[in-house]
């Protein structure tokens, strides 16, 4: 079985965020990173992302009961 696959998929729980993506686009979140530079100094920093995930499609079942049952779809090279 394989480790991944060929496209990657972008899940949310409601339908009306799954429309709001076709219509416009996907909606940035901003996620705290830190890079330790020394021992003193520490630099936190926010980065712009989008969440998708590249399950095959039989191991699915577990992660749309944790992020939504809607989802869309790219192949990697799109994405």
């Amino acid at each position: 079985m394989a480790l991944s696959s060929n496209s990657i998929i972008h899940f949310t729980n409601e339908k009306d965020n799954l429309k709001n993506i076709l219509e416009g686009n996907f909606k940035i979140h901003y996620c705290t990173e830190s890079i330790k530079l020394t021992s003193a100094k520490t630099t936190i920093f926010l980065s712009p992302m989008v969440s998708f995930c590249d399950i095959p499609l039989s191991e699915i079942k577990h992660h749309m009961e944790s992020y939504g049952s809607y989802g869309i779809g790219l192949t990697k090279e799109m994405g």
